[in-house]
């Protein structure tokens, strides 16, 4: 019915194109346009009816696909990992790596927002990477993302499904949380403003870890709350904070996932052993954004912002604590070539401060018992393509260090 009505459309405007042109040119024989005149007056018309063209096919579609926004990138990666275990035994692997992404969001109504993704994956919660290799075997594509959410009124959000990461909590870092798991559950979020300078926040919610069965009718849950203030202090000086409660129920005795670090007490063999411990994470963190920070030094550096995190698992006693601390220096968004940034994090974790299959499984696998330094340099190609530096430097803690290189170089392309 679109392609009909499309061809409709096109054939009347070529209809009443070709009808103006034969006018001009009646114009041009008549001496009252010259031939230079006329020319413009064409270009003139065609402008105009290109926008009506548009405007007319954009309010002739239905209103949810009017208000669908589409949105991907695509990721091309070089890995290499330099790991050195105890009795100096040395490894190197590269690889070549691709991430793909596809997204949209729908307006259902005006209080109801509707997303869906889909990306690259192995069903890896906190990776949408596929290698290169295998013979040229097909890559598999996953659901990454569905969710609703619903605005009763404009300081009020209502998440359910499996959402992104940032509907459910603020992270400065990702000292506990991969940026690549999406949460699946309930999240109410509360933003409210409190005049020109002040915004008070909360996330709170319910989150599935792992499903009832016949055998385990009592499955790992967790439930959060994270309220948190961000205050403007003038035109270039801004913090935002949150102190956030994470409780992990019932992983206790619970056989942890095949995706986990396998790095937790009792945690010795993913997806077998079972864990000891649940988890009760306290989390205070913090970012403060500095604009033009080298003004006084004659550079025009875009922001500066001030990083740390740290957490501590109330249920365990010892090795439950972490924190990272760092800074962002450059541009605040890579829109053209020379925009760059520069980032560094300094994290630690204790063996038992976070559930294991949670943390950046860049940083030492994902695993927790382990210290590690981040810098990375992103550099824009263009609009919507830049290139990225990523090297962690990291060895474990409490045991034999076993110190790991990692360096990524990334081509994105956002689209």
């Amino acid at each position: 019915m679109i392609g009909v009505w499309l061809f409709s459309f096109s054939s009347s405007v070529f209809a009443a194109t070709t009808q103006v042109d034969a006018l001009i040119e009646k114009l041009v024989e008549k001496g009252i346009l010259n031939r230079q005149e006329s020319i413009k007056l064409k270009a003139e018309i065609a402008d105009d009816e290109k926008i009506v063209r548009e405007e007319g096919l954009k309010q002739s579609l239905p209103s949810w696909v009017r208000e669908t926004k589409f949105k991907g990138d695509l990721r091309l990666r070089y890995q290499n990992k330099h790991e050195k275990a105890a009795n100096d035994y040395s490894k190197d692997t590269n690889i070549g790596r691709v991430r793909m992404r596809l997204g949209l969001e729908s307006k259902v109504n005006d209080k109801l927002n509707v997303g869906i993704g889909i990306a690259t994956g192995s069903g890896d919660p906190r990776s949408t990477n596929i290698s290169f290799g295998g013979y040229n075997t097909k890559k598999t594509v996953v659901l990454d993302y569905a969710f609703a959410k619903y605005s009763p009124v404009p300081w009020l959000n209502l998440v359910g499904g499996k959402m992104l990461l940032n509907d459910a909590l603020w992270e400065p870092t990702d000292l506990i949380w991969d940026t690549d798991i999406t949460p699946e559950g309930a999240v109410i979020q509360f933003n409210k403003s409190l005049g020109p300078k002040a915004t008070v926040f909360m996330n709170t919610g319910a989150l599935i870890v792992d499903t009832d069965t016949s055998s385990d009718n009592d499955a790992p849950m967790a439930y959060l709350i994270q309220p948190g203030v961000t205050y403007k202090f003038n035109d270039d000086l801004s913090l935002k904070g949150a102190v956030s409660l994470q409780s992990f129920d019932n992983v206790k005795s619970h056989v942890s996932s095949t995706y986990s670090g396998a790095s937790n007490s009792g945690n010795t063999t993913a997806g077998t052993s079972s864990y000891i411990y649940d988890y009760s994470m306290f989390n205070p963190a913090l970012e403060i954004s500095i604009k033009n920070p080298l003004r006084a030094f004659g550079l025009n550096v875009g922001s500066l912002k001030l990083l740390g995190e740290y957490v501590d698992n109330l249920a365990v006693s010892k090795k439950s604590s972490g924190f990272s601390t760092g800074f962002k220096l450059g541009h605040e968004k890579i829109n053209k070539w020379g925009d760059w940034q520069f980032k560094y994090i300094y994290a630690m974790l204790g063996k038992d401060a976070v559930l294991d299959v949670l943390p950046d499984s860049d940083r030492y696998g994902g695993k927790t018992a382990m210290r590690s330094h981040e810098a990375e340099l992103t550099f824009g190609l263009g609009k919507n393509t830049f290139l990225g530096f990523d090297i962690y430097r990291s060895e474990r803690i409490g045991t034999a260090k076993a110190p790991e290189t990692l360096a990524q170089v990334d081509w994105n392309m956002k689209f």
